[in-house]
């Protein structure tokens, strides 16, 4: 492969898995904006992603043949950004919405705040409004307990010291799971809101449900996913009881408890 631009300050991660071509616009933007790509690919018999890599020098594409999770997925691009010597990486999930402003926003964030490298594993990035005075301060970090993913810079030295992601919890609770163990390490979490161009939402496959004359957007799992998702949450209140850290303990049991109320309430109004 010939050498990398490497214009920008860190590098883009995407998991692909049955993309649509959506995903393909927002990756061509990243490369033309000069940011080099690493993506890995759980349905490599789908071709959308892997035929776009073979033609962009600045992708750098991964497979296992078969889709090996998020835990496993994630380490690895990761890990290889890491020994690329890339400093830090944005990781966004491949429904994630982004545009060359909420990249060069990250960008600006990361420059005027390095030293944040020294005790936060990672920052998420996302579009909730905080209220006008934060307009002013528009690089406001507030620290957090727990952080989705999408959306989350990682500074890769910190995850290399964490051992990376845990491989051994395939979708559900690899986010939870990676900031519980940045907790017991001493790295903090933080959160910038108000990126521009950030939408978490509109390409998510949730179902909008009118319950009690409020309308809520709610997924369906199937018992599969719900017990996969129960095993994985079981698995760090357990550990959160054993090391002591209460208010993870609290805050995975309060989650847990919503997320099975809602997939009951959905099937009752089926």
């Amino acid at each position: 492969m010939e050498e990398m631009n490497r214009n920008r300050k860190f590098a883009i991660g995407i998991i692909a898995y049955e993309p649509s071509k959506n995903l393909i616009y927002r990756l061509r933007a990243a490369i033309e904006a000069g940011f080099v790509l690493y993506i890995f690919d759980n349905s490599p018999e789908n071709e959308v992603v892997r035929d776009f890599c073979k033609t962009n020098q600045n992708c750098r594409y991964f497979t296992c043949g078969k889709n090996v999770g998020l835990g496993f997925s994630i380490s690895a691009i990761c890990a290889h950004a890491y020994y690329d010597s890339f400093p830090a990486l944005i990781f966004f999930d491949q429904d994630t919405i982004f545009d060359l402003s909420t990249l060069e926003f990250i960008e600006e964030f990361y420059m005027s705040n390095s030293k944040l490298s020294s005790s936060y594993s990672t920052i998420v990035f996302n579009s909730k409004l905080t209220g006008e005075a934060d307009a002013v301060n528009r690089f406001k970090l507030k620290d957090v307990l727990m952080a989705i993913s999408s959306g989350s810079l990682f500074f890769l030295e910190n995850l290399k010291k964490l051992n990376w992601h845990n491989e051994t919890f395939f979708v559900d609770c690899v986010d939870y799971e990676f900031c519980l163990r940045s907790y017991r390490h001493n790295f903090k979490i933080g959160e910038c809101s108000m990126t521009p161009g950030f939408d978490h939402k509109a390409e998510q496959p949730d179902i909008k449900y009118v319950i009690w004359g409020k309308e809520r957007l709610v997924r369906p799992y199937n018992l599969k996913r719900i017990l996969d998702t129960l095993s994985a949450s079981v698995r760090l209140l357990f550990t959160a009881m054993i090391t002591g850290k209460i208010s993870f303990f609290y805050k995975i049991f309060r989650y847990l408890s919503m997320y099975l109320f809602w997939q009951l309430v959905v099937r009752i109004i089926k």
